[in-house]
């Protein structure tokens, strides 16, 4: 899409992260699947887990619910307190 970044980390023009194609390991210079940092971040695993509760990671062979389990309890914390700030609108 034409992307010069300027600095690391910078907002993307366009940013696709995938998390999982029908369980495919995949590591080129382009493209890694399943997204190599989502066992790792809350907004991916909770949302994830209400849709796929008995979702496997490829790579490491874990349900979702132990990858949940082993985040840490300050990114547990986010996630509730986004779920806590969602129902004030509703």
């Amino acid at each position: 899409m034409g992307r010069i970044r300027n600095y690391s980390n910078e907002p993307r023009t366009c940013d696709i992260d995938i998390i999982d194609f029908n369980g495919l390991i995949i590591k080129t210079g382009c493209i890694t699947l399943p997204h190599p940092k989502l066992h790792e971040r809350n907004f991916v695993l909770y949302p994830l887990y209400e849709i796929c509760p008995d979702w496997i990671h490829p790579s490491y062979n874990k349900k979702i619910d132990i990858l949940i389990e082993k985040l840490s309890s300050k990114m547990t914390n986010e996630i509730t307190k986004m779920k806590e700030s969602d129902t004030l609108y509703k």
